[in-house]
């Protein structure tokens, strides 16, 4: 059974039944009464158990143990308008249940003995607390709802934990809970939400803790908290999962499905969904720890543009600042002299940049005193600043920053604003896990209640303080630690894995179960982070790295790619230029991302649920929906890729599969494999140096003919000149092939079509039959001229 430490002196309160309930409008309200594990010298009374339905398919599930007591409410923030509806419940009793319907779901409560059921109006179970796991000698394994007392010197009783357990059934996949490094699927497993530095990315010990679960059984399930949460996902007993809150209550948010993209869309909408980063963004980001001068920046700058390596972004990790003095917020100018001229002639060479940060305050800086005489720090309880050693980048002593405290975030924004007025572009938001449990907020909240939802608060504050100087379109930070909602202020990097193979396979894990726990935008360190990587990892990371959301090379050493030799900066710049390529179709896809919370990167479970063989596959990841990238982690000059359904291309080779299959693809340094989905429409632009802002002039359609050779497509295109989605559609027939774009700002189209067996009779773009000289079919590929 899921307990805590039993030398802690805990006793265990089961729910057993309900006493009374009340139906008012959306809400019900049940009295519930308990067991013990102990006697009782009183009669304690009923505990509360409310659900509330914010539309026919969502509704928020809390027992509470303490009932007299007012929960607060104010974190996280939730977006609860945008997922509110109509709903009206039809309440009846059956057969010794609570029976609770909407036009969507079936909620049965037992009254008689306590059960919690979930079906769909076809009467599929999706979600229920587990009253049946039971050993042979009759004892059960796990309790379905249940809260957990620690006796205070010898005397008292404190509520420690509360919880519930839940069904799992044999074929269930769970996926989510944050930024894990471990396996995509989650059933197996322990976890703990609560944010702590991992150093490394092996372990299940992360930066981004979200306490969300997506289940193949047709649900998802937020707990509504901030405090820590402990999670047993079928490691005790198969048969069951068990969430515990340090609280006392237990709340969580229902989503209903069936589909995890279903589930995704209603949960992002709740906590929110990140806003669409700006478009320079998107470019190669370059960057170490650290450039230590302006003359180091300036030169590795000017070998970018020589090398014709395409870039838009560099940033300087703490040496910007000065030495025991990180982070205060001031420049060190004996080694950056006249840092505002060096932006201008940087933004000159359209190059954007980033400064690197921590929420912690050195001692010995005129910033500390100013916090600490202003009471803008953290404080110990005893009504002095929470000051620690090692929490400073340098390993010395400094406080933290409370962003509880509206003036504490005020004048964190001014620091940054005299920066963003400077020139500066945005932020790297490092750290933010190191809130101690005894901690005291000026709110009046303990560590214990803030230190999950500390980086929220943190990231919001800086990003904030950049839109209120650039503007909303050029809001934008590097973020690391996160929390419920945290997608909202994009874009998060993976922390510090190991330069290794196993380090970057860990990184796509973290990155991919971060999208599938809402996160739009993910990046992280190519090359990995401390030491040097071997050259053949650094090649294979920048592949990967290139094609993920956001593209950044750091590390403790150099990781410019002519570090690593000829040979990898030609493939380097191979993959950066398809990037740049890809990028009105990158840009598509982060617009997606911020109207219906679908991420750039996602793992194939979410687009192809229905075949097992994608259930546990996270060694690949979908780049959008028409592209499929399996990053190279071995050396055999081979690589197995799965396909799903559908016929699949080979983006370098023309050679086509059919999916349902796992293929072998040979590997050779220079090539990752990229399979594009036949039928799928994919806009390019030529390469360039740098992103380009607005719509391009000429947008090149790509489309990779099924072999039928018949085909209706479309693709949803970000126009940004127009900043609104129009359609590109492409329709093939055995004799016409017709582009349609609605009005867009896009001055011509160039169609190319592969895989062309037969040449068509005409070809029709955006509305104009073209002439037979101003296309062309050539071995096997139609291109308009």
């Amino acid at each position: 059974m899921f307990t805590l430490d039993a030398s802690r002196q805990m006793s265990r309160t089961t729910i057993t039944n309900v006493r009374t309930y009340d139906v008012d409008g959306r809400t019900i309200t049940l009295d519930c009464e308990t067991e013990s594990t102990q006697e009782r010298l009183t009669e304690r009374g009923p505990v509360v158990v409310t659900v509330d339905f914010y539309n026919p398919e969502t509704f928020r599930f809390e027992l509470s143990a303490n009932p007299e007591v007012v929960r607060p409410t104010d974190l996280p923030e939730y977006k609860t308008d945008d997922v509110v509806d109509d709903v009206a419940l039809s309440v009846d009793e059956a057969d010794g249940e609570l029976v609770v319907e909407t036009d969507a779901l079936r909620l049965l409560i037992g009254l008689d003995a306590w059960s919690f059921r979930v079906e769909d109006h076809d009467g599929t179970e999706t979600y229920a607390m587990q009253t049946h796991d039971i050993d042979v000698r009759g004892n059960p394994r796990v309790d379905p709802l249940w809260f957990d007392e620690q006796e205070i010197n010898h005397g008292p009783h404190r509520i420690e934990q509360t919880g519930a357990s839940f069904k799992l059934r044999p074929t269930e996949r769970i996926y989510g809970l944050g930024e894990k490094f471990g396996r995509l699927n989650r059933v197996g497993n322990e976890f703990e939400s609560w944010h702590v530095e991992p150093l490394g990315t092996e372990t299940e010990r992360a930066y981004k803790n979200i306490p969300f679960h997506l289940s193949t059984a047709g649900y998802g399930l937020l707990v509504d908290t901030t405090n820590r949460v402990s999670y047993d996902i079928g490691s005790s007993t198969a048969a069951s999962g068990t969430i515990a809150v340090d609280d006392d209550s237990f709340a969580g948010v229902y989503f209903h499905g069936p589909s995890l993209k279903a589930v995704l869309e209603t949960y992002t909408a709740f906590v929110g969904r990140p806003p669409r980063p700006p478009k320079w963004s998107f470019g190669v980001w370059m960057s170490r720890l650290g450039y230590e001068s302006r003359e180091q920046l300036e030169s590795i700058t000017a070998r970018l543009r020589e090398e014709e390596i395409p870039s838009d972004v560099v940033h300087l990790d703490p040496f910007w600042m000065r030495e025991q003095k990180s982070t205060d917020l001031v420049w060190d100018t004996d080694q950056f002299p006249d840092p505002e001229e060096m932006i201008a002639e940087l933004h000159e060479n359209d190059f954007h940049i980033s400064l690197w940060e921590h929420p912690h305050v050195p001692v010995g800086t005129e910033a500390f005193r100013e916090a600490r005489d202003s009471g803008y720090l953290i404080g110990d309880g005893t009504g002095k600043p929470y000051v620690m050693d090692r929490t400073c980048q340098g390993d010395y002593r400094g406080g933290i920053v409370d962003f509880t405290n509206p003036d504490a975030v005020s004048w964190w924004k001014q620091k940054h604003y005299d920066l963003l007025e400077m020139g500066v572009d945005t932020f790297k938001t490092d750290y933010g896990e190191y809130i101690p449990e005894d901690a005291v907020f000026s709110n009046g909240r303990s560590g214990k209640a803030m230190h999950n939802v500390y980086p929220y608060l943190y990231n919001q504050a800086v990003y904030e303080a950049i839109e209120d100087v650039n503007g909303a379109d050029d809001a934008f930070l590097w973020g690391r630690a996160a929390w419920t909602g945290s997608q909202r202020y994009p874009v998060h990097w993976g922390g510090d894995p190991q330069t290794t193979i196993n380090g970057m396979a860990a990184a796509l894990r973290g990155g991919l179960a971060a999208s599938i726990s809402g996160f739009g935008f993910w990046s992280h360190d190519i090359g990995g982070f401390k030491g040097e990587p071997k050259r053949e990892v650094y090649i294979r990371w920048a592949q990967f790295g290139l094609l993920s959301s956001h593209a950044r090379c750091h590390g403790t050493t150099p990781r410019e790619p002519w570090a690593f030799g000829d040979e990898a900066v030609e493939i380097f710049k191979r993959y950066a230029r398809l990037r740049y390529q890809l990028m009105p179709y990158l840009y598509s896809y982060a617009e997606q991302a911020a109207r219906t919370g679908m991420p750039v990167v996602r793992p194939l479970v979410l687009e192809y649920e229905d075949d097992p063989r994608t259930h546990e596959l996270d060694t690949q990841f979908l780049l959008g929906n028409e592209l499929l990238v399996a990053p190279v982690f071995d050396e055999r000059g081979t690589t197995d890729v799965y396909l799903p359904a559908g016929e699949w291309v080979d983006h370098w080779t023309g050679e086509r599969f059919d999916g349902g299959q796992t293929v072998t693809v040979d590997t050779p340094l220079d090539t990752m494999p990229i399979f594009v989905a036949a039928g799928g429409i994919v806009p390019k632009r030529a390469a360039t140096q740098t992103v380009q802002s607005g719509t391009p002039s000429t947008l090149t359609v790509e489309v990779e003919l099924p072999a039928g050779g018949q085909c209706h497509s479309t693709f949803p295109l970000y126009d940004e000149d127009r900043d609104e989605v129009v359609t590109v559609t492409f329709d093939a027939t055995a004799s016409n092939y017709e582009l349609t774009v609605d009005e867009s700002a896009v001055d011509s189209f160039e169609l190319v079509v592969s895989g062309v067996r037969d040449e068509p009779d005409t070809v029709v773009v955006d509305g104009a039959e073209l002439a037979s000289q101003d296309w062309d079919v050539h071995d096997g590929t139609l291109q308009t001229m």
